[in-house]
């Protein structure tokens, strides 16, 4: 049975990261038609978010190479090597966005008279662009960051463990505030938006079943899961721990993974319920990160076979 486990999370964990790699592929391709040169803000906004992709996608393949090492039996200290480089892409990548929250700020503050000809300050462009960002550049890579230093400096179990830890609570802040920020844009954009993004209002969100439901996995879901996880990971983080037990890993990787695949399935089969919002089509027509549907193949097999990790 445990042999049974251990291949069925290997093909679950090649399907997530070949789904990674083929879905940033993707999104750097579609990167190339953000460089207009009719403004200098989108053209540096674009050429930033190229070049974060394309770092993204050696981040990527170099975790794939990490996990052939360990499947070739390779020991811990040598599978980890690839990770010493893919960690600091990955915080580049994130990096990459802090453009994006300076010219947010700028533009929802207006701090800067005519600065961007649609006038969009207010809380809601703050919410949909600015402070979503600021995270993403700061709070995520910082996590990675310190993960990639242990790894050089002490790559004991307990302080990997303790980093990837903290490094996955660093994600799910960061997709939380993202999403949850895209749902009150929609609730405070103001009137003039209404023809672009009919969607909105705080009617949108509760005279729509449908609506009030995916509004609560954003506002609610996702900071439950974050507790829950955290709360899950506490003796780890502290050092306490004697051992990891992966099986509230595989709950948040499934949930979290329920989290797409629900929204995508709810916009397929309701469509625009309300009209087309902000939080919609940022959420399906704009997110790099639908490629998370897959994560429970990853989780469900680590709930099932409950593996545990010493922590030396």
């Amino acid at each position: 049975m445990k042999a049974y486990w251990q291949s069925t999370l290997r093909i679950g964990l090649s399907i997530v990261l070949v789904s990674w790699l083929a879905y940033t592929t993707y999104w750097f391709f579609k990167s190339l038609n953000w460089w207009p040169l009719t403004s200098i803000v989108d053209f540096i906004l674009g050429a930033f978010g190229t070049v974060g992709l394309a770092l993204r996608i050696v981040s990527v393949l170099l975790i794939i190479s990490a996990f052939v090492l360990v499947i070739r039996g390779k020991g811990w200290l040598e599978a980890i090597k690839p990770l010493r480089y893919a960690l600091p892409l990955e915080a580049v990548y994130f990096m990459s966005f802090f453009p994006s929250a300076v010219f947010g700020f700028i533009a929802g503050l207006n701090l800067v008279s005519g600065f961007h000809t649609l006038n969009q300050g207010g809380l809601w462009f703050l919410f949909e662009t600015a402070i979503p960002t600021l995270i993403q550049a700061t709070f995520t890579p910082f996590a990675l960051l310190k993960l990639r230093s242990t790894l050089i400096a002490n790559p004991s179990r307990q302080a990997v463990a303790k980093w990837a830890c903290i490094a996955g609570i660093a994600y799910m802040v960061y997709w939380w505030i993202t999403y949850f920020g895209q749902w009150m844009a929609s609730i405070l954009q103001p009137d003039s938006y209404a023809g672009t993004y009919p969607g909105y209002g705080i009617g949108y969100v509760f005279n729509y079943p449908i609506n009030t439901l995916t509004f609560l996995l954003s506002a609610v879901g996702l900071p439950l899961l974050i507790i829950f996880f955290y709360w899950t990971s506490r003796p780890v983080i502290n050092g306490a721990a004697k051992e990891f037990r992966l099986r509230n890993v595989g709950i948040v990787l499934t949930l979290l993974g329920a989290f797409f695949i629900v929204n995508i399935a709810i916009f397929y089969l309701y469509g625009y319920l309300g009209g087309a919002s902000i939080w919609i089509i940022f959420f399906m027509f704009n997110n790099p990160d639908l490629w998370c549907i897959s994560l429970p193949l990853i989780g469900i097999p680590l709930i099932l076979a409950n593996p545990k990790v010493k922590m030396p």
